[in-house]
């Protein structure tokens, strides 16, 4: 379904519901993928999905087509995982731009984490980056989101967002070719 049939539905009073559910359809795995990465556990995305969808359901017809359908959506879903990770790192006092220690621990205490058809190595270097950093760095590489799309999602510079992206994938790179000598 094209993005502006699918406005029409979404802010049409009487169409409103049916939009909504061509909606979850069209971008549920990707916007649950992308909040999953940020947050990590399976439960934890759930509920920042709910909440996503809460907040584009409520807010849709306040959409003011300045950006695609697709990139509101996702800074919707973006902002409330940072939400929910502020919350979760003031319980924790743990803060966005720190490293976070609990990465791999809670990778491994996911059910549904299957750590046979992962890198191992991929995601300890994952583990290493600042959250801000991995949050980059996966919607650039896993959700193949323009620098444009990042920026304007994550609300931060073009060329920051750039910098940190290569730099990341530098770091990527040199711990890959450090540990396959």
């Amino acid at each position: 379904m094209k993005e502006g049939i699918l406005l029409k539905l979404l802010k049409n009073p009487t169409s409103k519901n049916k939009g909504f559910s061509h909606l979850v359809d069209l971008y549920h795995e990707k916007i649950y993928w992308m909040i999953r990465k940020m947050v990590l556990s399976h439960d934890s995305a759930n509920d920042v999905l709910q909440n996503t969808y809460i907040r584009i359901f409520k807010g849709i017809e306040n959409f003011k087509e300045k950006s695609k359908l697709s990139t509101w959506i996702y800074r919707i879903a973006y902002n409330e995982s940072i939400r929910f990770l502020t919350n979760e790192s003031k319980l924790k006092k743990v803060e966005l731009d720190s490293n976070d220690d609990n990465y791999s621990r809670k990778l491994y205490a996911d059910e549904y984490f299957d750590a046979e058809n992962l890198s191992l190595k991929f995601h300890q270097i994952l583990s290493d980056l600042s959250l801000r950093q991995r949050n980059i760095f996966n919607m650039k590489y896993f959700d193949e989101l323009k620098f444009s799309e990042i920026s304007k999602i994550t609300d931060m510079n073009i060329n920051t967002i750039k910098s940190i992206y290569y730099s990341v994938e530098k770091i990527i790179k040199k711990e890959i070719d450090e540990s396959t000598l």
